[in-house]
């Protein structure tokens, strides 16, 4: 092998090369803060997203009569009136004059002298084990 200007060439490019070395090194070091940074911020909003849901509950309803079903998320601190009144809507039925609002399962208790407590005390005080409801529309009798 021949190296011509071996040495005013060689130097010269020797020192670009470690002036780019350097140059990406400092570009890769700022890549990776700004990653870290990022991470961060990232993991932040999942927290506050988390913290958001723990005030959350899936709420499930049936409609007993009409065999429909629905599902939605809801605050614990909302009133079983309010469950009652958004199934509803989810449910897309329109609500009777005899309908009655129960817990759900085999054996349901009504829970008409408990609209004005929140899902939390309803639980807190054992008027309801989960949040599972039905609405039970009255039949025509004798």
């Amino acid at each position: 092998m021949i190296f011509e200007n071996e040495g005013t060439d060689g130097s010269n490019q020797l020192g670009e090369a470690i002036q780019e070395l350097k140059k990406a090194e400092d570009h890769l070091a700022h890549a990776r803060a700004e990653e870290a940074e990022a991470k961060h911020e990232v993991q932040e909003a999942i927290e506050k997203v988390e913290a958001a849901e723990k005030g959350l509950v899936e709420v499930h309803v049936v409609h007993v009569n009409e065999v429909e079903k629905a599902s939605f998320k809801e605050k614990k601190t909302a009133t079983l009136q309010h469950v009652w009144d958004e199934a509803y809507l989810k449910l897309g039925i329109a609500r009777q004059p005899k309908d009655v609002f129960q817990t759900g399962g085999e054996h349901p208790k009504s829970l008409m002298s408990h609209l004005g407590v929140s899902l939390e005390q309803a639980k807190d005080q054992k008027v309801i084990e989960n949040y599972h409801f039905g609405i039970a529309s009255e039949t025509g009798g004798a």
